[in-house]
């Protein structure tokens, strides 16, 4: 019987970071740009959703005092390797008591995710609301959303590195407004057998008029976006740029 993973356990984890950091390293220099131009050149950044770390490494590079946090205790065990000088902590971003800072971000459709078989909608007005009061007057809020509808019928997918290969299968709830993916993880070099251990997600979608309004409820000023400087993001996410005044 295949034994399911924790939320991003050590071998999804690993695949993430090794395979998947193309989205984080592009958006970068776009990112960056954003919070120049807003006046933020220094100062703690607070990322949502940290993951490995690799946004994390390019703030510090870029002289910021960065907090992450993510649910993951293997993605966070990585981003403490990768990224020493940052401050790391592992919990739940709907609970988690955020630092004041001068930005946050939460790249990668964080407010979205939810492990397989949690049915509850989170309420985004609630952690809107906590990131509101952290910020410094004119600091920036900024992440990204799936909206309704991504990806209908979408088939499988399929890649691998030169330790790993990973088999996605997905599926849309239309009653629900989910999309859940399934994970079949092959970690090569540590003589797993095929197709374990099992590990799943699940993506509450939203609809980008509903959390905009949401934002300016809280008090933010808001720009919807469909790239962060010249990195597009993918089909059927939103990104959001929000100030507090």
């Amino acid at each position: 019987m295949m034994k399911k993973q924790a939320f991003y356990g050590d071998d999804l984890a690993y695949i993430h970071d090794v395979g998947y950091a193309g989205f984080a390293n592009g958006c970068a220099p776009g990112l960056l740009d954003i919070l120049r131009k807003a006046g933020i050149e220094s100062g703690t950044v607070v990322d949502i959703g940290c993951g490995s770390g690799v946004w994390c490494k390019r703030l510090v590079a870029a002289g910021y005092d960065v907090s992450g946090v993510d649910l993951s205790a293997s993605m966070v065990a990585i981003a403490r390797r990768h990224v020493p000088e940052a401050e790391f902590h592992i919990g739940s971003l709907w609970k988690h008591q955020f630092a004041a800072c001068r930005a946050v971000t939460a790249l990668g459709e964080v407010f979205c995710y939810r492990p397989t078989g949690k049915s509850s909608v989170q309420n985004l007005e609630t952690v809107f609301q906590k990131l509101f009061k952290c910020l410094e007057p004119g600091g920036l809020f900024i992440f990204d959303v799936a909206e309704v509808g991504l990806d209908r019928n979408r088939k499988p997918t399929f890649a691998e590195g030169t330790d790993w290969a990973c088999l996605v299968r997905f599926s849309y709830d239309e009653g629900k407004k989910s999309f859940g993916a399934i994970y079949r993880i092959f970690p090569k070099s540590r003589g797993a057998s095929i197709g374990d251990p099992l590990s799943g997600t699940s993506l509450q979608l939203y609809r980008r008029d509903a959390v905009a309004e949401t934002l300016r409820k809280v008090g933010f000023r808001v720009r919807m976006v469909r790239r962060f400087g010249t990195y597009p993001l993918l089909p059927g996410r939103v990104g959001f740029i929000a100030r507090k005044p």
